[in-house]
């Protein structure tokens, strides 16, 4: 009897186990919470727009920063997941990014009739600077397990730029002009386009394609969230750090001549017509907002 007994209770013990494994093996995935958020596809893909803050980073000692613009631009952005957390993100980013500087420097031609005129004046120059970028990013994604509807993440690496194009406002302070004399050109202050156009005479849209390098790498470094919406669809917000490396300042049109140089300044900002010309260096840098949908 009592062996019965004992027969009988191991009998249920052992369905109770077996029901037990069952049920664990069938369990979804999603109850190994503690290993992966969800089924991770191994690529994502999404579009997301860039408003930025931009500004220029002078290198040489005789130009001036004089304060950042705000440009905007878009995206298309791909995650190439390798692990669970991880992912190779890349993508096309089309931006303008740019600054504002200034320095002195020669032009030709009075404002008023430029195209008919080859009078030599030595001007300050303020310029507002906007470059076109189409840029391909290549950087290293971390990104957390999911918190509530949240997956936070960061990324670090590279990108290379193509320059589209390039425009500028200046604002020509005339300071001095040039005559042709017999030893020379002779300088004199400037005070007629001064007085006829309250000191400064501002061009629009200009051109300067040839005063910008084509090519531009920078650093990228950035931190963000993506919000769960429905399913594999998620909302990015983020900021990125878009930190030029190189100079994208061209100076081919300048030469290794004084008179076809930029100008360095005395240190009380009086120029020397004599003094020795230099090459303008700047990075450019900017931070990018993205805000876009992730597929």
């Amino acid at each position: 009897m009592v062996s019965t007994t004992i027969f009988r209770s191991a009998a249920v013990v052992l369905g109770f186990i077996a029901l037990t494994a069952s049920a664990q093996t069938s369990a979804p995935s999603s109850t190994n919470s503690g290993r992966t958020r969800y089924s991770e596809p191994k690529f994502r893909m999404g579009l997301h727009l860039l408003p930025s803050v931009a500004w220029m980073d002078v290198r040489d000692a005789h130009s001036a920063s004089e304060g950042s613009v705000v440009r905007f631009g878009f995206g298309f952005t791909a995650d190439i997941m390798f692990a669970d957390n991880y992912a190779v993100g890349t993508g096309l980013n089309v931006f303008r990014n740019g600054g504002k500087i200034s320095h002195f420097d020669r032009t030709v031609g009075d404002p008023e009739d430029a195209a008919n005129d080859s009078t030599a004046f030595l001007v300050r120059r303020e310029r507002t600077l906007t470059q076109h970028w189409v840029e391909v990013p290549l950087s290293f994604k971390f990104r957390t397990r999911q918190i509530g509807h949240i997956t936070y993440w960061g990324q670090f690496g590279l990108g290379l730029g193509l320059n589209l194009r390039s425009t500028a406002k200046d604002a020509l302070d005339y300071r001095y002009r040039g005559q042709e004399g017999e030893e020379g050109t002779v300088w004199t202050e400037e005070t007629v386009i001064a007085a006829d156009n309250e000191g400064i005479v501002l061009l629009e849209d200009v051109p300067v394609e040839d005063d910008v390098a084509l090519l531009r790498a920078a650093m990228i470094v950035g931190l963000g969230i993506e919000y769960n919406l429905s399913g594999k669809t998620a909302l990015l917000v983020g900021a990125t750090l878009n930190n030029g490396i190189f100079n994208v300042a061209s100076n081919k049109n300048f030469g290794p001549e004084r008179i076809e140089e930029h100008i360095q300044a005395a240190a009380d900002g009086s120029l020397d017509p004599a003094a020795a010309g230099y090459d303008i260096k700047m990075v450019d840098n900017a931070i990018l907002f993205s805000l876009g949908l992730l597929f």
